[in-house]
């Protein structure tokens, strides 16, 4: 089934559904709300030297970038069409660029830069086209961005999703070269996922359901493959999902997942049956099968609420939408948050455990880290409040090496507030000390990393002014074996508001460096813009950034080729402007 056909009979599945809507909207009134811009952004960097050995200082954005959107809802009775189209004619992204030639359609549409989405729907039925952010579970689909099309029913209780499309495009590998200089691209196979879920729903009560996800990488989708260890893999998850809330505050949750995945489609098939999941997945030597567990149970009161969660991830566990997702561990976590002294303290705290290695693939033992926080925030008086948190996370490596880390933090937040005649005032204090040590039987050695962080906030607000500053200082500290770090940061800005229609703001930033034992690095940071409401629904945004960056003794001009007489330095200029028009 090609696409066109498989769009065709979603859609037909859409009207036939609900044919008999379409009398009771005859006399609807059509209504349209959203919004639509357009944005550009120029970047600037001048540098001194320009060009030198090493390159002290690379371009962070484009030169140039037009961007543009389109998110109107159009309604008509019971009908709903919102529109999500939010894109760029750049065809290069972060993640998968394309270093040759002009993009075609399909690179354009399924650019993860870009979003094309239509989601119409009617009643109980919602057709989903183009860009979509599906979330069916944790351990099914994840959380990834799809171009595709797919449905969503939900008559009575009943619960039926479907939806097939692409979430990453097909890019060639090309290889670096020195002369002329080119980083290369490390590519990547076009990767098709479709994804379905059954169950029943009432809301606010209780879910239960199955949801089933096949994520395939084309191999022919490039002529010049990437490299190892970037492999065309292929997944199937399966997985049961039950949520409950009770009257009396209870609520459970529990998800069962089961994936089998395939890290490398090139490799050979299986002869283990057991490994097949036909006709969703033919078993190569490379497919793994793996479970997982997910469980939590809660009791909520009137001003507390205490609960415990438990995870569980098999070695060869992966979900389609978390493919960075740490597996082969198992954590529990006890978690509380309740209101005291005549709900003028607020306590937010949890304990647990992680455990790691658990197949005993990466060493001999099993990991053990400990992961602890509280929050504590206490309102003293209608002028005093102060806010405090402590956080600790420990690890056990399980190799002969004995490596072990601890780390903690705690942080003291103090505010006071005060009002004259003319003026309220807020001043807040905010002091961070971390502390992270690290051992290592095996070879002999012992890490200590300090820092400290202390940051003044004061912020005058002027009665029937137009004009509202504040002000800030900071200081941090980082000491380390062969690191002594000192910055220190003063900053003010301003907010003016001259008439009902527009708006500016303003604000200027010194920043010092200091790495012991060279002198320091300067850096000044200017931003100004406006917001100015230019027609009724049409607003005209600007934003300029300038940043200037001299170097001290640590990037001497001496160490640069050619040799440079002076500090090197750098100029890095950013504008931002656009117009929204909300319907």
């Amino acid at each position: 089934m090609n696409r066109i056909t498989a769009i065709s009979v979603v859609v037909l599945l859409f009207l036939a559904f609900n044919a008999r809507a379409q009398d009771s909207t005859k006399k609807k009134k059509v209504t349209l709300t959203g919004d639509m811009g357009v944005w550009y952004e120029g970047y600037g960097l001048d540098k001194a030297p320009e060009q030198s050995t090493p390159n002290f200082y690379q371009p962070r954005k484009p030169w140039n970038s037009l961007r543009y959107s389109f998110n109107p809802n159009i309604t008509y009775g019971k009908w709903s069409i919102p529109f999500n189209f939010n894109f760029s004619a750049l065809q290069n992204n972060f993640i998968t660029p394309v270093t040759s030639g002009k993009q075609s359609v399909w690179q354009f549409l399924t650019n993860p830069a870009n979003n094309f989405g239509i989601s119409p729907k009617i009643g109980t039925t919602e057709i989903l086209l183009g860009t979509q952010n599906l979330h069916y579970s944790d351990l099914s689909t994840g959380d990834l961005s799809i171009f595709g099309y797919g449905v969503n029913l939900s008559p009575g209780k009943f619960r039926f999703k479907l939806f097939n499309g692409v979430s990453q495009r097909p890019i060639d590998y090309v290889a670096p070269t020195l002369i002329p200089p080119n980083p290369g691209t490390i590519g990547a196979y076009q990767r098709n996922q479709w994804m379905a879920q059954l169950g029943l729903e009432k809301e606010g009560k209780y879910f239960a359901g199955f949801n089933i996800v096949r994520m395939t990488d084309k191999i022919n989708s490039v002529t010049s493959a990437p490299l190892p260890p970037i492999d065309p893999q292929q997944n199937v998850v399966i997985s049961f999902l039950a949520n409950a809330t009770t009257g009396d505050g209870w609520n459970y949750h529990i998800e069962l997942g089961q994936s089998f995945h395939t890290t490398n489609l090139n490799t050979p098939l299986s002869n283990v049956p057991a490994l097949d999941m036909k006709p969703f997945l033919n078993s190569h030597t490379s497919t793994n099968k793996d479970n997982a567990v997910m469980l939590a149970v809660a009791k909520k009161g009137s001003d507390w609420e205490i609960g415990t969660k438990f995870n569980y991830y098999g070695a060869g566990y992966f979900t389609a939408g978390y493919p960075f997702m740490t597996n082969d561990r198992m954590e529990y976590l006890a978690n509380t948050h309740f209101n005291a002294w005549k709900k003028k303290i607020n306590v937010v705290a949890s304990i647990g455990q992680r455990f790691g290695n658990l197949s005993l693939i990466s060493g001999p033992n099993i990991t053990k880290q400990l992961i602890a926080n509280a929050n504590v925030f206490t309102q003293f008086s209608d002028h005093f409040s102060l806010n405090a948190s402590f956080n600790n996370f420990g690890f056990n490596s399980a190799d002969i090496s004995g490596y072990k880390s601890v780390s903690n933090e705690l942080s003291i937040n103090p505010s006071y507030t005060w009002n004259t005649t003319t003026m309220s005032n807020l001043i807040s204090a905010t002091y961070t000390w971390s502390k992270y040590d690290e051992t290592i039987i095996i070879p002999a050695s012992v890490t200590n990393n300090n820092t400290q962080t202390v940051l003044l906030l004061y912020v005058p607000t002027i009665f029937n002014a137009k004009i509202n500053p504040d002000f800030s200082v900071m200081w941090f500290r980082n000491t380390a074996p062969s690191i002594n770090l000192t910055l220190l940061n003063a900053s003010a800005g301003i907010t003016w508001k001259p008439g009902k229609k527009i708006s500016y703001k303003g604000q200027l930033q010194y920043n010092l460096s200091t790495t012991a034992p060279f002198t320091a690095n300067k850096n000044g940071l200017l931003t100004g813009g406006y917001d100015w409401e230019i027609y009724k629904k049409l607003t005209w945004q600007m934003l300029v950034t300038i940043n200037l960056y001299k170097y001290g003794t640590e990037l001497p001009g001496g160490s640069l080729t050619p040799v440079y007489p002076g500090d090197p330095r750098y100029l890095e200029s950013n504008i931002r402007t656009g117009l929204q028009y909300r319907f």
